[in-house]
């Protein structure tokens, strides 16, 4: 007898379908086991200090967490943060969890539940501590923030934020929109040199940018055949518009006379569309069905026209660039979960996408009348689609009381298929299992072991050639793009007492294989490609510690990451760093609050931070420097939450040090350029309050 096509995936089907009856069965002969341990409850009114006005200020208030909104990974699942809101995530992935705070008001906010360990299903799989952020459901609450911005040039300019929470009938709704306007400005140097240190080219360049924004964002949740209901919706628009202007000054320093002139001029439009669709009910023996449909799309438009002029005020040619770009996102995802507080919590799950990705680039090059001559880029145009379905179970298994195992695995199959000027189809299967182990000696401490194997999500628009014109940077597409993977292990500790503050650091160690680096692709141009293997390795810290009795109503918050990395390049054979990890990151707040004036005053320092970068000619050095920001604000006035903060005191310095070989880097060196940039202070005076 002939087996029946498709018979595994019938038998997959059945499994996946009565899981919850096996496991309700199974259920019977557990013991319950009580969460306490787990959990440290925050009341809404242990925040009250801080004057928060959304759910956003409590996350940033809540001792010793630092905010984590998710990774860029592929689909919905892999990209999940520490942050719930009544127990799940919310359903967006444009604005994700940022988003979703921001929209409640924080007098719609019960309680905040910080968890330790096992955070429930993958709703915050392999997070070491989540925050769960429990709505009160008011009938009616609104937050709102009106705020003038002054840059370091003069110029002022508008930002406003305005959330409702609100009863429609069946509905509870929530609903968001911010409008933002901003320049600012980068002054300084740009200078060349050739390859024995001489100095070619003097710049002064100016750059200032204008960024706008203008977004809406609602929710709305109401019961629906024995479960809940909720839609998502966001909109909006996106604009970067930077100008750059160059003075040359051939082999001196700027003095006299400049020789020539260049000036680029950018501007980078994106709208951004987005909803969704989620139902869950939850069954009896705490059994949850949930399934979620999303769509997605963000269509960009750029255009760079840059403008040489020599001598000044006579072009003397150019080139303009254009890139557009339309993609698509849509997830389906279902997943079978049980919950409660109970020993065994496994989950079951399928995840479906389709992804594609439009793409039109085009290079001009401009004579000094204006003529234009297109310049062949390889992939050009293209489209990229993807379709992937993904299945998964994980299990949460409180072994003892103090212990607890997580683990899981998710087996992800995918095809990619390019066409357009360039042509590729390949297939990917993956198999990303987890484990950690959680073990609680004290209520106070807890210890994590895990480890973790992902999937990197791929850049579509890489797949086509794109150009950078500020930089003088051009890009091939590559049609051969796979995902990266990186196998991760940890061990955190976490330490929390409520009178004394939290601390939390992580070790951790990361394997990654087909990283993506600039190379030479075989179209001749340079482009990103799957370059090998690579280590990262580091220490994440966070604490929070309550400075009192010495400091009445101080609060000193330190966050830092140092890590190193390897690998070995098949450009030119050289072991040396991966790209784009930047290293160390610290930043350190003090607050103090003065209740008996009803105001609090702060420093926020940002250290500097050091990266490298690499492309297919270039090595790049970039540092930024550090930022000091100061702020006072009170609640005295009109029963509104009033802030004067001073941004980049002192300035913030940008510097890249570019190092140019020829023909790639595996070649001899001919030369570098050295860009050295400021940004002056910016004063923001806000307004906000809740009803």
């Amino acid at each position: 007898m002939k087996t029946p096509p498709f018979s595994i995936r019938a038998m997959m089907g059945a499994l996946f379908w009565s899981a919850p009856v096996f496991w309700s069965s199974a259920g019977a002969q557990e013991t319950d086991k009580t969460a306490e341990d787990l959990t440290q409850i925050y009341p809404r009114d242990y925040f009250d200090p801080y004057n928060p006005q959304t759910a956003r200020d409590i996350v940033d208030r809540i001792p010793g967490f630092t905010f984590d909104p998710g990774d860029d990974l592929r689909g919905f699942g892999g990209a999940a943060g520490n942050v719930l809101v009544d127990g799940a995530r919310p359903t967006s992935k444009t604005g994700g969890i940022e988003d979703a705070l921001t929209r409640i008001p924080a007098n719609d906010v019960a309680r905040v539940e910080v968890i330790r360990g096992a955070a429930g299903t993958s709703e915050a799989t392999g997070q070491t501590v989540v925050a769960n952020i429990i709505r009160s459901g008011a009938k009616r609450s609104a937050s709102w923030r009106a705020a003038v911005q002054r840059n370091s040039e003069g110029v002022t300019y508008p930002a406003f934020v305005g959330a409702l929470t609100a009863k429609l009938g069946d509905w509870s709704t929530s609903t968001k929109i911010n409008g933002f306007w901003e320049q600012f400005d980068l002054v300084g140097r740009r200078d060349r040199f050739d390859a024995d240190g001489d100095l070619t080219v003097a710049q002064t360049e100016d750059r200032p940018s204008v960024l706008t924004q203008g977004f809406v964002s609602t929710e709305a949740i109401r019961p629906l055949g024995g479960g809940t209901l909720t839609l998502n919706a966001r909109g909006g628009y996106s604009g970067f518009f930077p100008v750059t202007d160059r003075f040359l000054f051939d082999g001196r320093e700027p003095d006299g006379a400049p020789n020539g002139r260049v000036y680029v001029d950018f501007d980078s439009v994106e709208w951004t569309g987005e909803a969704s669709v989620d139902w869950t009910r939850t069954f009896q023996n705490d059994w949850t069905f949930k399934t979620i449909l999303l769509a997605s799309s963000k269509p960009l438009d750029e255009e760079t026209v840059v403008r040489e002029e020599r001598p000044v005020r006579t072009i003397s040619g150019g080139s303009r660039f254009t890139n557009r770009q339309i993609p698509i996102e849509t997830i389906l995802r279902t997943t079978y979960a049980r919950g409660g507080e109970r020993s065994l919590k496994p989950e079951f799950g399928l995840e479906l996408a389709y992804n594609r990705l439009d793409s039109e680039f085009a290079l001009f090059a401009r004579d000094a009348s204006g003529a234009e001559t297109p310049i062949a880029l390889p992939a050009s145009d293209v489209v990229v689609e993807e379709f992937r379905g993904e299945a998964f179970a994980n299990l949460i298994w409180a072994t003892a009381p103090k212990w607890t195992i997580e683990t899981g695995l998710a087996v992800e199959a995918s095809e990619i298929s390019v066409s357009g000027d360039a042509e590729n189809n390949q297939t990917f299967v993956f198999a990303k299992p987890f484990a950690n182990v959680l073990y609680r000696p004290t209520s106070t401490l807890q210890l994590r072991l895990g480890a973790r194997r992902t999937v990197g999500q791929l850049d579509f628009g890489d797949f086509a050639a794109s150009a950078d014109g500020e930089q003088d940077r051009q890009f091939g597409g590559n049609p051969d793009l796979g995902p990266d993977q990186t196998w991760r292990a940890a061990l955190a500790i976490d330490w929390r007492r409520e009178a004394l503050g939290a601390l939390n650091v992580e070790l951790f160690h990361e394997w990654r294989s087909d990283v993506l680096e600039q190379l030479a692709l075989p179209s001749g141009a340079f482009g990103l490609a799957n370059a090998g293997q690579g280590r990262v390795w580091g220490v994440t810290a966070s604490s929070s510690l309550q400075l009192q009795p010495v400091i009445p109503g101080g609060l000193l918050e330190v966050r830092a990451t140092v890590q190193d990395s390897t690998f070995d390049d098949p450009l030119n054979g050289e072991t040396r760093v991966l790209d784009d990890i930047p290293s160390p990151t610290i930043s350190v707040n003090f607050r103090q609050d003065l209740p008996s004036i009803q105001s609090s005053w702060g420093v926020n320092y940002l250290a500097v931070e050091n990266n490298q970068f690499f492309f297919g000619n270039e090595a790049l050095d970039f540092r930024e420097g550090d930022r000091i920001e100061l702020f006072v604000e009170t609640t005295r006035y009109l029963g509104v939450k009033s802030r004067l903060a001073l941004r980049g005191v002192g300035g913030r310095n940008f510097r890249s040090d570019r190092s140019f070989f020829s023909p790639d880097r595996s070649g001899v060196f001919v030369g570098s350029e050295v860009v050295d940039r400021d940004r002056g202070l910016f004063i923001t005076l806000s307004v906000e309050g809740q009803s």
